[in-house]
């Protein structure tokens, strides 16, 4: 556990310290001391409840020990005080920081960029390590540069900014989130090329993603849970029965949104996704009816003009030709067929339930049918993996020859069973928990990225988006590679907040943009709207989330 004091200046940056710290130090929790007092964070909410015990009778009082029967035995013993914990020696780290002691100026982003890097230097002397990132933890690490080299381009007959204007925008990400090397040049490389990539839309259509908005269309079901997964993805056997009452849902939904931003709004559909879950997952029977559907209420409509459709199709086991065929006689233009690693060992350790064979067998079928654009994508850091199984599945893949691959470093969520059963899966091999530093000042997870890198330009595959998360192994970023002219344009539209995406399904997030009254491209105002997470709950409360939607719309175009 990890100690925090901080002091009124400081503690209104709680998450942002915390989140630092959980870079260098993953998997710890955190006890904090505030002005407002003591509190946990990242811990169970047992022990939460135990502390809340102790302070209201003033005493000692021991955790619940079956909320921690996937802890180790110290963790369940833990006994709570009103101040903290009790026994001191689980105390890994303490640091008190005061925010009185910096010159902070009353400007929260330029105060926060200050404790930050001062804190950086701190935990960076003791731990005896520099992270990749530096000190940013944002997931959207291509919008620091992004909004500005849009702005700067605007300017000039060819549409792109000056490499004036290119190493201006560095200078400034580097120096205030003390960002270098290869993940900066990462970042740059990234934003400049997103901006080619996407006025391709402007190509095909006459009109600017700016002029558009995306779909996002979300079927929650898989054939079975893998270890690492906290997203909805529902064993499909178990909701086979509801399947009518989810698609008349969805029709409704997809309905309101497309009379809403096309009608009302006079916005163009530009992009849509099929994602999950599996939606593969689905019998021969229904996919086809969600073609129709989609057909129906959105490809149709006067206002689509459609520059990529995409549907996941990433696990194996849920393809076959007669699946294939419909997505192709629908016009899917894009698929993902996602082996995640060609270690057999790894698939049947995470609970993917399909095997090496059946992954090659999927792609070399698609290919047969037609499909000119496919994605696959792997993960680094699962468990059990070193650099020698990921330099072989990336080898697997580059035999194959995909058009697209995304990489990702794994990150564990709360809800994951890796992280519910954490002491049953102690004992294996997590590259993200590996800090050795090899001589050239890289750890093992660093050489599966460069490694991953290495293949992609062998691929003659460019970096065209990139995001990053919580907990992330070794501190890292998922990264897109694709060939020219095969980028996935959803990715980069709904990563880097460029235009309204609606979600429509449970699971689903609808994120609408809205410009910058002060006219700084980086202060957009994005709205969310959620549909949650449960699918029985999506259905039985239907109504009610489909007018607390439309009234975002409508707020959207206001």
């Amino acid at each position: 556990m990890i100690r925090l004091v901080l002091d009124r200046r400081a503690a209104v940056f709680e998450q942002d310290i915390r989140e630092l710290c959980k870079s260098f130090y993953p998997g710890e929790d955190f006890e904090i001391h505030t002005p407002e007092g003591v509190h946990l964070s990242e811990t169970t909410q047992e022990e939460k409840n135990a502390l809340k015990t102790a302070k209201e009778r003033q005493q000692e009082t021991a955790v619940n020990p079956k909320s921690l029967r996937h802890r180790n035995a110290d963790r369940r013993k833990r006994v709570l005080t009103p101040e903290g914990l009790k026994n001191r020696d689980e105390i890994t780290l303490s640091l008190e920081i005061t925010g009185e002691a910096l010159p902070l100026s009353g400007d929260r982003r330029a105060d926060k960029s200050l404790l930050k890097a001062e804190l950086y230097r701190t935990l960076s002397a003791l731990s005896g390590r520099e992270l990749p990132w530096g000190d940013l933890t944002g997931i959207r690490p291509v919008s620091l540069a992004s909004p500005y080299l849009t702005a700067l381009g605007a300017k000039r007959p060819d549409g792109m900014p000056s490499q004036e204007d290119i190493d201006t925008v560095r200078t400034a990400i580097s120096s205030e989130y003390l960002l270098r090397g290869e993940k900066l040049v990462l970042l740059m490389d990234i934003a400049l090329r997103e901006q080619r990539i996407l006025h391709r839309i402007e190509e095909k259509t006459g009109h600017s993603y700016r002029e558009g908005f995306s779909l996002y269309i979300g079927i929650p079901f898989c054939p079975t849970r893998c270890l690492y997964c906290s997203f909805t993805s529902n064993p499909i056997a178990l909701w086979e029965e509801r399947l009518p009452d989810y698609f008349n849902c969805l029709r409704q939904e997809l309905r309101a949104a497309m009379r809403e931003l096309c009608g009302r709004q006079g916005k163009y559909l530009q992009t849509i996704y099929i994602g999950g879950g599996t939606p593969t997952a689905l019998s021969a029977y229904w996919l086809c009816k969600l073609m129709e559907l989609v057909r129906e209420e959105c490809i149709e409509h006067p206002m689509a003009e459609l520059c990529e459709f995409t549907v996941e199709a990433g696990r194996p086991d849920s393809i076959n030709e007669e699946k294939l065929c419909i997505l192709r006689n629908a016009g899917v233009s894009r698929i993902s067929i996602n082996p995640q690693s060609f270690e057999q060992k790894t698939l049947d350790l995470i609970g993917r339930q399909h095997s090496v064979e059946q992954t090659s067998d999927a792609y070399r079928l698609a290919r047969s049918l037609g499909f000119d654009n496919i994605n696959m994508d792997i993960i680094l850091g699962l468990p059990g993996e070193r650099l020698r199984e990921v330099t072989h599945t990336l080898c697997e893949v580059a035999r194959r020859r995909p058009d697209s691959l995304t990489v990702h470093s794994l990150a564990v969520k709360r809800a994951a069973r890796l992280t519910l059963e954490r002491e049953r899966w102690n004992q294996v091999y997590h590259a993200g928990g590996d800090f050795t530093v090899y001589p050239d000042g890289s750890t093992e997870m660093e050489r599966m990225m460069r490694v991953s890198a290495y293949t992609a330009e062998l691929l003659e595959l460019k970096p065209y988006y990139l995001y990053r998360q919580k907990n992330m192994a070794g501190n890292l970023e998922n990264v897109g590679y694709a060939r020219a002219g095969k980028e996935c344009l959803y990715n980069i539209l709904m990563m880097e907040e460029k235009q309204t995406v609606v979600g429509c399904g449970a699971g689903c997030s609808s994120k609408f943009i809205f410009p910058g009254r002060d006219g700084d491209p980086a202060n957009k105002r994005v709205e969310r709207c959620d549909n949650g997470k449960d699918i029985g709950n999506y259905i039985r409360r239907f109504p009610e989330l489909l007018e607390k939607k439309l009234r975002c719309m409508s707020d959207s175009a206001s």
